[in-house]
């Protein structure tokens, strides 16, 4: 399982783009979602849990904690991770549709 931690501050325009660009990955891969919402103040976190209840099928997690900033997001991602590997995601990112399948080619070359 790949963990994609994802931390979200304020990032309502931007978000669900990031999400859709984990789901639209191409290849079978085996996701969970941990997207920290660092005390955003906008709709942020409205619109990840709508984003959820569309997908019942991904493996996403909203977790809430106070602002702390981005570094302190990603390690309570981190500490929530189960994936045997870890990928970061920023709420105003998007990925390639073939980034999690080069990635995973060039890790797992022996």
């Amino acid at each position: 399982m790949i963990s994609v931690i994802i931390p979200l501050y304020n990032a309502e325009n931007t978000i669900l783009a990031a999400l859709d660009s984990v789901k639209n990955q191409e290849g079978n891969f085996d996701f969970e979602i941990i997207v920290i919402n660092d005390g955003s103040t906008d709709k942020s976190a409205e619109k990840v849990q709508q984003f959820i209840d569309e997908n019942p099928q991904l493996k996403i997690q909203l977790i809430y904690q106070e602002n702390k900033g981005v570094s302190s997001a990603r390690n309570a991602g981190l500490r929530l991770a189960k994936g045997e590997w870890i990928a970061f995601l920023d709420s105003d990112d998007v990925w390639l549709s073939h980034k999690t399948k080069v990635m995973m080619k060039v890790l797992t070359e022996n």
